[in-house]
């Protein structure tokens, strides 16, 4: 069946919607977007998928940009892509396996138009359940990211201010998009991306906004299943981010996810900070220019070669902890025996921490 979605030849808002491989969640999402989208907002659709999903997905959907790369450009560099299509003042970033609910446009573009110190907003994220998954995220010191509550799941349903909101429904100032440079690409393949770009947003005066009013469905996770691997691109993005923004993380709350009074600390501080971009007034300008040129062969070859550092780096790491485990299992069986202190200089080097 096809899906047919409108296309606007002045589109006040661009829906970006990076995709991955599976072009069920894909489907589910755009049929969403025929279902709940706005009548009442000008917006265009831009897909920027795999060459597998292009060739499965054209022809059978209608009113959407698409454009494919033969290579994982990861959430930054899919986002940056597609922002070069994009006609639209609000650029929206839409992960391929979230599905819109009812009013989710509206309440986006409604709280940007209301709240011009918000660079950034949005909105809240539902497990497909109906469970709470997200409102939003506190960055603490030490580049980890948290929930907003301890504990049971809490609603908040209020708008407000906070550190980060995942890209999974993200509405971006164009303007603001293109002044900040664009998603960082180095955070590839995904995770952090919105950290950074929630970073880069406060450097320049403005804020992160949370809107409870605008909901999507999120299979979190969905589109990848190698745990191991997440976890390995996870804690090496965070890295990144700490080498990046290390000064600036100064002024977060230190980590205590699971105490009750830090979080709220870190929340008041976001609102702190939001009361004085208001009352500093900071505004940008809706159109600053067409944003830079963009090369999408150059773009192709840069993430052929993240790819290929990102395969070795990982073989790297799963080396690093067979060996670690193979030295744990050694130390273990030889403890107390005449043979320990053989071992012991043996595999020292690799793991000392089991051979003291």
């Amino acid at each position: 069946m096809s899906i047919d979605l409108p296309l606007s030849d002045a589109p006040r808002v661009s829906v970006i919607i990076p995709s991955s491989t599976r072009i069920d969640l894909l489907r589910a999402c755009l049929r969403s977007l025929t279902r709940f989208g706005p009548t009442s907002i000008p917006y265009e659709t831009i897909v920027v998928a795999t060459s597998e999903v292009e060739s499965q997905l054209r022809g059978s959907v209608t009113g959407i940009q698409l454009v494919s790369s033969p290579v994982n450009l990861g959430m930054a560099g899919a986002g940056n892509r597609g922002r070069a299509l994009a006609r639209g003042e609000l650029l929206i970033l839409l992960h391929d396996d979230a599905e819109i609910e009812a009013g989710w446009m509206e309440a986006l573009v409604e709280t940007a138009d209301a709240h011009p110190e918000a660079g950034a907003i949005g909105g809240k994220a539902l497990f497909p359940d109906g469970r709470l998954q997200s409102e939003g995220a506190i960055l603490w010191r030490t580049g980890q990211v948290s929930l907003t509550w301890v504990g049971e799941a809490l609603s908040f349903n209020r708008l407000r201010a906070v550190d980060v909101c995942g890209t999974s429904s993200l509405l971006v100032r164009a303007a603001l998009w293109d002044l900040v440079g664009g998603l960082d690409e180095q955070f590839y393949p995904v995770y952090y991306v919105e950290v950074d770009l929630g970073m880069a947003i406060r450097e320049h005066g403005f804020i992160v906004l949370y809107q409870p009013n605008s909901c999507i469905r999120h299979h979190q996770g969905a589109s990848t299943n190698n745990y191991d691997f997440k976890l390995f691109v996870f804690h090496r993005n965070r890295l990144l981010l700490v080498k990046k923004w290390g000064a600036a993380l100064d002024n977060q709350e230190p980590f205590e996810s699971d105490s009750p009074a830090a979080v709220e600390r870190a929340l008041a501080r976001a609102e702190i900070f939001a009361e004085q971009c208001r009352r500093r007034g900071n505004v940008i300008a809706k159109n600053l220019g067409p944003p830079k040129s963009f090369d999408a062969a150059e773009q192709y070859s840069r993430h052929v070669e993240k790819s290929r550092e990102l395969q070795k780096a990982y073989a790297a790491y799963r080396t690093r902890r067979r060996r670690r485990a193979f030295a744990r299992q050694v130390a273990c069986s030889l403890m107390g025996t005449k043979l320990y202190e053989r071992a012991r200089r043996m595999l020292g080097h690799i793991i000392p921490q089991y051979f003291p």
